[in-house]
């Protein structure tokens, strides 16, 4: 039997692997979360990238480790936002430059950093992938005039009209 051949993931060739490998290091997690062919829902990201302006900021709502982080490396900025178990020590091996992380739920950076966000709401583009929470999902459409907002509907889900 011929064992199957995996491709690696577009961000996995991104990224340098010394920085793929330390967080799968340092991360208690991060191996069971992710592997070669899979370090987040890509898809989604990269057909941002073809219609979002480079003078955007990106706010990435629901970042997890942020490996989409690398998509977003010449735009004006990006700022990932996430509750998870992540690390600080995590998330600034992939910083890029023009990176920013806040450890808080969607609803509090919403209500408590964008009010005093140096940035007015028509220059950020939010996109908002994969968070199963409906409320904040609403949430970023009714903030955000620029937004994506993503989250998959299929076998074993319903949707709600």
């Amino acid at each position: 039997m011929q064992t199957p051949k995996f491709e690696p993931c577009e961000l996995f060739t991104m990224i340098p692997r010394e920085k793929i490998e330390k967080i799968f290091r340092e991360s208690e997690t991060a191996g069971a979360e992710l592997d070669y062919t899979f370090l987040g829902f890509e898809e989604v990201y990269k057909a941002a990238t073809l219609f979002v302006p480079k003078n955007k900021v990106i706010i990435d709502l629901g970042c997890g480790y942020a490996f989409q982080s690398w998509y977003f490396r010449d735009y004006r900025k990006y700022i990932g936002v996430d509750i998870s178990h992540v690390s600080d020590c995590v998330l600034k091996t992939l910083e890029i430059g023009n990176s920013e992380f806040y450890h808080m739920s969607i609803q509090d950076f919403i209500s408590r950093v964008i009010p005093n966000i140096w940035y007015s709401l028509d220059e950020i583009f939010a996109i908002c992938s994969y968070v199963p929470d409906e409320s904040a999902r609403k949430l970023v459409r009714e903030t955000f005039p620029y937004c994506l907002v993503y989250y998959p509907v299929g076998i074993g889900w319903r949707c709600k009209p």
